[in-house]
């Protein structure tokens, strides 16, 4: 029984209601009005699971480059984008927080 646990540490049992990322394509300098002081803009976007019963949130591509946007303070594109996942996971995953982090530069449209 303990080996299955960590194959429901990422759904929850009785609810489930996530966003995981399977891919995304970022713009690259050639594609946008990219100039040498694009800032560079850093976010993420998690999810997470308690006690295999209940998952919830948004750890999405989409859901983490519009927080990067939002963190860089002006209107933009995020390019050449850098993506990382995060794993937490606790107590063999009766509490699991899964986060995907984006770091790219922000051009202007």
């Amino acid at each position: 029984m303990l080996l299955l646990l960590p194959l429901l540490s990422g759904c929850g049992l009785l609810y489930t209601d996530i966003k995981v990322p399977r891919g995304y394509r970022s713009a690259s300098p050639s594609e946008v009005k990219a100039a040498p002081d694009d800032p560079t803009a850093t976010g993420h976007s998690c999810q997470r699971s308690a006690l295999f019963l209940v998952a919830w949130g948004d750890s999405s591509y989409a859901s983490a480059v519009a927080d990067a946007l939002k963190g860089a303070g002006r209107d933009g594109i995020l390019y050449d984008v850098k993506a990382d996942m995060k794993v937490n996971s606790y107590v063999i995953g009766l509490y699991t927080k899964v986060c995907t982090y984006v770091t790219g530069k922000v051009a202007k449209l």
